[in-house]
Parts: structure tokens; sequence; C-alpha cells
């Protein structure tokens, strides 16, 4: 049996679980005070801090870090996952992860912590425990009609949940009879953020950027597409002194958060409940936005989609996704999976390897240069 350290941690929240092979044994969840949600605090003081939480909780189930055999952390867009799997986190992988980690500054998310946290760790282990992770946000499988952006000089990048979006999308073929690599189709993943992906035949050809810096439906405080015009009047309106400043507007205090006031989706259905006519209308402006990206997906897939599939935390909303499958139900099946399968997916890509089940994807130093550079 192996027991593996599974690491996620969010913007809003953190899943700390333990897998025994396929099993989840043991499983933490915690979520952040508002203060915490800011990214605010002294990176350093919250690594030590997130470590010690770790440790006790797993001093509390009467582990130590020498139980662990690997550890298989989400590390988000820290790396240039090329076409994605599984990677071995050790050399120039490490270092380069490791490099994106500064204590003395703040962080952008969560994410960029978790290297540290896990080398604090180690530091607790009589060995050298193997760290895998599976399928990165960076993963980048876009056409290249997709990347133009109307804007010569920027191009869109690849920024989705690709590691819950690939999840449920073998989940989804699964249900169809079929493998991932034999079935089209559009992944909703909605929540906090929200990402919308084509997968045709086992590849996201396309999909919204799910960090809120791009295109897509707003979310519960992140604006997603604004017109262009409207974020320059912001910029120069004589309000706002820095570029963090409008960020943290559009992607802190807008949609839900800006409009009512709440990023809470049960705190805006229960206020419909109650009448509020404001709450109904964002909510259907929701639901519509949402229904529009997945409309436009399928028609660059040529309409030829076998299911529609919502995951993420607003899946678990019975009236936003009835509300969206009454636009868009017609044009395929529609599967729900509510939350998120990111902790079993990573579990499993890591189990895969250690078992000699998979090969370990390969990273390619040259595709991080070229993605670095493509940023700028």
């Amino acid at each position: 049996m192996l027991r593996i350290l599974v690491f996620n941690y969010g913007s809003t929240s953190a899943k700390i679980s333990i897998y025994e092979d396929k099993i989840c044994a043991h499983e933490l969840s915690i979520s952040y005070t508002e203060e915490e949600e800011k990214f605010e605090w002294n990176p350093a003081d919250d690594v030590a801090y997130k470590t010690n939480v770790v440790l006790n909780w797993l001093e509390s189930l009467n582990f130590s870090v020498n139980d662990i055999d690997v550890f298989a952390p989400r590390l988000g867009a820290t790396f240039y996952g090329a076409d994605g799997g599984t990677f071995k986190v050790e050399g120039v992988l490490k270092e380069q992860i490791e490099a994106k980690y500064f204590p003395d500054k703040p962080i952008v998310h969560p994410l960029f912590e978790t290297i540290e946290i896990i080398n604090q760790l180690q530091k607790h282990a009589n060995r050298e425990i193997p760290i895998l992770t599976t399928d990165p946000a960076s993963i980048d499988q876009l056409i290249p009609e997709a990347r133009l952006t109307g804007l010569p000089g920027s191009v869109k990048r690849s920024s989705a949940h690709m590691l819950n979006q690939r999840a449920v999308a073998k989940k989804a073929a699964e249900a169809l009879g079929k493998k991932y690599s034999e079935v089209n189709l559009i992944i909703a993943h909605i929540g906090g953020g929200t990402s919308i992906g084509a997968h045709v035949k086992g590849r996201m050809l396309d999909s919204t950027d799910g960090t809120g810096d791009a295109d897509g439906p707003f979310t519960s405080k992140r604006a997603g597409a604004v017109p262009a015009a409207d974020i320059i009047k912001m910029c120069f309106s004589g309000k706002y002194n820095t570029p963090s400043e409008v960020t943290n507007i559009l992607k802190g205090k807008s949609g839900l958060q800006g409009y009512l006031g709440t990023g809470d989706l049960r705190a805006v259905e229960k206020r419909i409940a109650q009448g509020d006519d404001e709450a109904e209308v964002v909510f259907k402006a929701l639901g519509y936005q949402i229904s529009k990206e997945i409309a436009s997906f399928y028609a660059t897939m040529y309409g030829r989609v076998d299911a529609i599939v919502f995951t993420g935390g607003m899946a678990h909303s019975h009236k936003l996704v009835n509300l969206i499958a009454s636009r868009i139900g017609n044009m395929a099946k529609v599967f729900v999976y509510p939350g998120e399968m990111e902790n079993e997916s990573l579990a499993l890509g890591a189990l895969r390897v250690m078992m000699g089940e998979e090969e370990a994807a390969v990273y390619n130093v040259e595709d991080e240069i070229k993605n670095a550079f493509s940023q700028k």
C-alpha cells in the first residue's frame, strides 16, 4: 500500500488528503478567513503556520511525515505543463517551481507556497519523499486560431482548471462508455474561479481564462470579460494609483460580490427566495453569461459535442445548473459533477506513476522559456 499526502491550496480554502492507494482515508478541509483571502500576510510566516497545521493534523491521526510515501501537490500554473500528465518534481523542475516562491514578497496565490511547505515537511522525514504533481493549469493545447485576441501583441494564454476539467472529462467519457480520447466535451468548471473548455478527442483546444485575467463569465468575485473602454476609463480616472488597485477590483470586488455585496451563491439564492429582484437579475445574468460561453464553444466544435459537463463549487446549485441547462440542454447530454475531483486526480496520478502503470510526463525547460516570453 502507498500512502499519498495530497495538498490543494486554493484561493478561498484548502483541502489536504491522505490516500491509501485509491482510497481517501483522511481529509482536512480548511476555509480561509476574510483576512487570509486578501493574501497580505508574510509568506514565510504563513508557510510556517501551514506546515504546523499539517504536522498537527498528521499527529492527530497518529502519523508522522515518515509514514508518507509520496507528496502529491496541486501546483497550478507554477510551471509550464505542456501536454500535461503527472510530473516528478525534482531536479530542474523543482528548482523552477522553487524560484517562484518569494518569502519576503506578497504572493499571488497560495499555490506558490506549496513547494516550500513540502520542503519544510521534508525536514521531518528520515528520507527523501518523492513529489509528483498532475495536470498544472498551464497545460497548453490551444489551436492557433484560439490564440489570437484581435490585438496584435496580445496572445491568449492557456490557463484553466485543467486538473479538474480533465478529471471530470474522463469521468464523463466513462459514463458515455468511451475513452476521453474518443469524445468531444464542453467542460464548465464554475465557481470562485470559472473556466469553460472545449475538449476534442482528449485535448483542450480552447478555454476561457480561469484566473479572471482575461475572458469568460463573471464569477463570485471576478469580473470576467469587461469592455476594454471601461477598464481604460478606470485606469485613467484618477481614482487608482497602481495596477494592483484596479486588479483587486476586477478580481476581488466584482461579480456577485460587486453587484450584491456577497460572493456566496447560497446567500444570493436565499435573497431571491425572499423576493429580492436585484439578486434575481444578477443570478440570471450569471447563468446567461455561462450559457453564452458554452454555446460559443459548441459552435467552434462544429456542433459535434457528446456532452456538456458541469463541475466546480457552483455546480452544487441546482437552480443555476437548471437555468443554464434550460438554454443549452438541447445541444448535448448534460452531466453534473459538483465540487471538484482535484485531490482524487492528484492522488491517482501519483499512484499510477509510482506503481509503474504510467510513465511520468516529461518537463521541457525550453517550453518553459518559450512560455515565459509569450506572457511578456
